[in-house]
């Protein structure tokens, strides 16, 4: 799972891009202006951050400066209008890692997104195991029993995140957090049905389920 900070004040495309990434497998988080992703870079991890570079309060640039000079190491894709090669080296000096213009094709912005997170530092190479389930995080695939399994994105994410913290009880919060993102209007009641139409692509008929219920408390893979 890469979370993705987003950081643009225009509606319409920031809820373009955030429907693309998630359809994509990404969990993202959205702000509209910069002094609100500072905010968030202060207390959460993101493997990348997509920072529109002109915002109400504080510039796109701006909040990469200070972020880099915090000690920052995220990738950063600028987003912008501004097209003149020396918008692109200030947009670089100023620490970002790839620039992106507007307006763009989503399949390019995934391009880059992608050759982001494949370095090193952000991207390892990660199987996840639990019992007869491989969850490949490169490949974004999920096979049972060495047969592949079609997840939705959703259900992808879920189970990664179940099987990141194999062992461990998610509550329902947790879970909201880790697959739709702190700011979602997403309820109980979603987790519920995600997890239920998930164990009926995962489970084994007849055997007990991969994911265990905690009444009262959350969900588990033990295995």
């Amino acid at each position: 799972m890469s979370r993705i900070l987003l950081v643009e004040d225009e509606e319409g495309l920031s809820g373009a891009i955030r429907e693309w990434l998630e359809d994509e497998f990404y969990v993202v988080d959205v702000v509209s202006d910069g002094l609100s992703a500072v905010e968030k870079l202060l207390h959460r991890q993101y493997e990348l951050i997509l920072l529109d570079w002109m915002m109400p309060g504080l510039s796109g640039i701006e909040v990469c400066k200070r972020f880099r000079s915090s000690g920052g190491k995220t990738p950063i894709l600028i987003l912008t209008a501004k097209t003149t090669l020396a918008s692109k080296e200030e947009g670089l000096d100023s620490g970002a890692d790839d620039y992106l213009t507007k307006p763009f094709n989503m399949r390019e912005l995934s391009a880059r997104v992608r050759a982001l997170l494949r370095r090193p530092q952000t991207a390892p190479q990660v199987m996840l195991i639990a019992g007869p389930l491989a969850l490949d995080l490169n490949a974004r695939s999920v096979s049972r029993g060495g047969q592949l399994l079609k997840l939705l994105p959703k259900e992808f994410i879920l189970l990664e995140v179940l099987m990141r913290f194999k062992g461990q009880v998610l509550s329902t919060e947790d879970l909201i957090e880790h697959v739709w993102g702190a700011d979602s209007d997403v309820v109980p009641e979603t987790v519920r049905s995600h997890v239920k139409a998930l164990r009926k692509k995962i489970d084994e008929p007849g055997q007990s389920s991969i994911i265990t219920t905690v009444h009262g408390m959350g969900y588990r893979i033990e295995k």
